[in-house]
């Protein structure tokens, strides 16, 4: 069987190894460079806490952390991309993604521990000893966060070479790069391959559209589409500093982790609201200022800090901001892969996908996720 892969970030990266370790002939076929887009734009927090408010998300986003825990321990021999520091979220930090209510700090622990997920209560004397170089009022009026110790990151570039690269020399994968696919080619009711922008037609069995925002760019054929409501985010990077953040940290105004070379990752959700599609991610760009600003008053020894770089994403979202992978109502051997939290999920959708295109074995964690919802409400 030949497979092709359409986009080479951590979804593409994830699917393309597992289909190739199956013993399937894949050829990933990225428009720019490896790992360019969307996956070198995000915060990367791998975590099921926030979906406790749907019981088929929690389930999917616990399925996605162990399987980057499975996928990490297989590959070993290359630099660690899996971080599990644990994670400290402020009571009044808000949640993110599904969670659809602000459940006090009891009643979300109390869900938590329901659940078996790892959590624990924090005040002050807790956070202090976690992260000793926190203002010493750092928690606010509530004087409370909850602690998730098994929680982590995912340091994507290292991620996806490392798929990429095992793909490639264990397992005989064809990666061509720069090579930007102009349509999905179908035949019978069925996908034969792509043609890519020089006009050279690569033909397939199989047709996995990994492509994030740019999904519906690369299919040629509007009934292909999915909808999308993409919205931006600009995360930006410290200079090197020599006061070590310890774990993730989701405050009020700031969310940080530590990155490589002693460098602190930031974003926060108000400010990415102030961004427009024609901004340029420069780190005097006022959101980034902004960001250096918070983590000063957060962290005392860093006041005056400056931001090395920055990064604006376009996240892909499906338009009704849930999942959407699985294959496409009517063509039959062609599937796409699109989330928000991508990178979340990504080493599981890399087996679920495996599972079903070689096996025909949908994953009932995608059940309520699949593509075909769209087109069902279009026809």
């Amino acid at each position: 069987m030949r497979a092709i892969v359409i986009g080479g970030g951590v979804i593409g990266a994830a699917v393309a190894y597992r289909l190739a370790q199956a013993g399937t002939r894949v050829v990933l076929v990225e428009a720019g460079r490896i790992a360019e887009g969307t996956s070198l734009t995000s915060f990367a927090w791998v975590s099921a806490c926030e979906k406790i408010d749907s019981e088929s998300y929690y389930r999917l986003s616990l399925a996605g952390v162990a399987a980057h825990r499975q996928l990490a321990a297989e590959m070993q021999t290359h630099p660690a991309w899996y971080h599990t520091p644990g994670v400290i979220q402020w009571l009044d930090a808000g949640y993110e993604g599904l969670a659809l209510s602000e459940s006090p700090l009891e009643l979300k622990l109390a869900r938590l521990h329901a659940l078996g997920y790892p959590a624990e209560a924090i005040g002050p004397a807790e956070l202090r000893r976690l992260e000793p170089g926190l203002h010493a009022e750092a928690l606010g009026a509530s004087g409370k966060a909850i602690h998730y110790p098994r929680d982590g990151y995912v340091e994507a570039p290292l991620m996806i070479a490392a798929l990429i690269e095992t793909a490639i020399e264990r397992y005989g994968m064809e990666l061509r790069c720069h090579a930007p696919v102009r349509r999905v080619l179908t035949s019978g009711g069925r996908a034969a391959g792509v043609e890519i922008a020089d006009g050279q037609v690569i033909e397939a069995d199989a047709v996995i559209n990994c492509a994030g925002r740019w999904a519906n760019d690369v299919v040629g054929d509007p009934a292909l589409e999915i909808p999308l409501a993409p919205t931006l985010g600009l995360i930006a990077y410290t200079a090197p500093v020599g006061t070590a953040i310890r774990k993730v940290l989701r405050t009020p105004n700031l969310n940080l982790r530590p990155d490589g070379g002693g460098r602190i990752l930031l974003r926060a959700n108000d400010l990415d609201e102030m961004l427009t599609g024609s901004d340029l991610a420069t780190p005097d760009h006022p959101v980034a200022r902004d960001l250096a600003l918070r983590l000063g008053q957060l962290v005392p020894s860093l006041s005056g800090i400056g931001v090395e770089a920055a990064r604006i994403a376009v996240r892909p979202i499906p338009g009704d901001g849930l999942p959407c992978v699985g294959q496409i109502p009517g063509v039959d051997n062609y599937w796409v892969a699109v989330t928000h939290g991508g990178i979340n999920t990504s080493a599981f959708i890399g087996l679920v996908l495996r599972e079903e295109i070689l096996d025909g074995r949908p994953a009932a964690e995608y059940a309520p996720y699949r593509p075909d919802r769209f087109f069902k409400a279009a026809a």
